[in-house]
């Protein structure tokens, strides 16, 4: 019998301030912003990168609202709108990587 864990949003939020692994792959916004089209999605949430392509027609809320954070942070809709368990879940399944400051170069 397979168990799912459940992932609250505060428990997500602490997985943001953990120590990364030098082989988690990090975009920039500018990265992130190249992918706002129905064929490539990506979102942010809590700074870790989502290609969420093939969820958008999956949606319970419909394709356009995940397509107007198309490229952009979602973190405060995705916050704002109370998501379950279980969307942190499936958030999860599309994790690609981190978002990464922007870096100053002097």
């Amino acid at each position: 019998m397979a168990v799912a864990a459940v992932v609250s949003p505060s428990a997500h939020l602490q997985t943001t301030v953990t120590h990364r692994s030098p082989r988690v792959p990090e975009f920039s916004k500018d990265e992130v912003a190249d992918h706002c089209e129905i064929h490539s999605c990506w979102i942010i949430v809590c700074d870790k990168v989502y290609d969420v392509t093939n969820f958008t027609r999956e949606h319970p809320g419909g394709l356009d609202v995940i397509m107007e954070y198309g490229g952009r942070d979602a973190t405060v809709a995705f916050m704002d709108k109370g998501h379950s368990n279980d969307a942190w879940i499936v958030l999860s399944d599309y994790y690609i990587g981190e978002l990464v400051k922007d870096r100053i170069n002097k």
